[in-house]
Formats: C-alpha cells, structure tokens, sequence
C-alpha cells in the first residue's frame, strides 16, 4: 500500500526532473538555488491523485488535489484543494473535500481543514448525510474519523450541531462529543 504511493511519487518526481531538464536546456543553464532547499528537494505536482490499496488491491481511500508538495526531511505530504473518496463496510461511497490536507504517518493519517464537508449515504438507508466542520482527522487503518471543532450533520432537511465527533466507520457509529443542539421534524 505504502509501496504504493511512495512508488506514485518517484514516478511523479522523474517526471517532473525530466521537464525540468527539458525546459532548463532549452531557456539556458539552470542557476543552482542555495541553501537547505537544495538538500532536501522533495517533490511537488499538480494535479496529483494518491491511490491507497488493501492487502486485496482494491482502493482503501483516494486523495485528489490541485496541488502536492513533500518534503522528505518532515515525511508530511500538504495538499490544496483536497477531494477524498472511501468506501464504507456497506459498500457505500463517501466524498470529502476541504482547502488543505497533510498526509502523515506514512500515509495512516490523512487531516483535513479548511471548509471540511464529507457526504454520503447513511448506513443501512438510501439517506444522503452530509457532516461539515473546519478540521477532520480521519484513521485509514482504523478507519476512524474525528474532529474537536464545531460539526453539523445534516440529512433529510434534520440537523445537529455538536463540539467534536469521533465516527467509527468500521462500525457504523457516530458519537458527538457535547454542546449538542438539533431538533428533529418528523
């Protein structure tokens, strides 16, 4: 899995040291930029998607984003402009998206922030569900989401607003944290 993805950005980074050449060659000789940027290079793309895979091969989540940037000293990998997909254990597709990600912990933790909304259909129903918050940590072993910031959860015109939540995905449940304020219309 991990494998995976750190074979994707070598992929990524001779391509991007190919056009670079490239364009170098043909603009002139490239003037060596100083400092500790050029010990530790890392990579940058755009347009990047990130593929993490179970032992099966099949997708365990997918990260899309407008831009990518890794620097090896820190192992973080930042994204902007952020979408996310997963499956839940009910074969049901969840969408995230938010400004900003940070993929961490060799690819285990995938934080979200920055106008964070998460959709999709609620277990056991055909209910889309939407969950927005400011800042999402989510598990991609454990399959657990959480957040300590304001949350609202909407379905079906209902919605709650709570303080932090933490969703086990692996189960199917959702515990909101406090301040807990909702009213439900039959």
């Amino acid at each position: 899995m991990i494998l995976r993805v750190l074979l994707g950005a070598i992929v990524v980074g001779v391509l991007v040291a190919g056009w670079l050449l490239l364009n170098s060659e043909q603009n002139g000789p490239a003037v060596p930029a100083s400092g500790a940027a050029t010990q530790n290079a890392g990579y940058s793309a755009r347009g990047a998607v990130l593929i993490e895979t179970a032992s099966d091969g099949r997708p365990m989540y997918t990260l899309r984003a407008a831009r990518i940037r890794q620097e090896p000293a820190s192992e973080i990998t930042t994204l902007d402009q952020v979408q996310m997909q997963f499956r839940d254990h009910s074969g049901n597709l969840w969408n995230g998206r938010a400004d900003h990600g940070r993929v961490v912990d060799q690819a285990s933790q995938v934080e979200l922030t920055g106008g964070v909304v998460i959709s999709g259909l609620a277990p056991g129903t055909r209910d889309p569900v939407q969950i927005s918050s400011d800042r999402f940590d989510v598990d991609t072993h454990a399959e657990i989401v959480t957040t300590d910031d304001p949350v609202v959860l909407s379905w079906n015109g209902q919605l709650v607003h709570a303080v932090g939540l933490v969703a086990h995905l692996k189960e199917q449940q959702v515990t909101l944290k406090s301040d807990v304020h909702g009213r439900y219309v039959p």
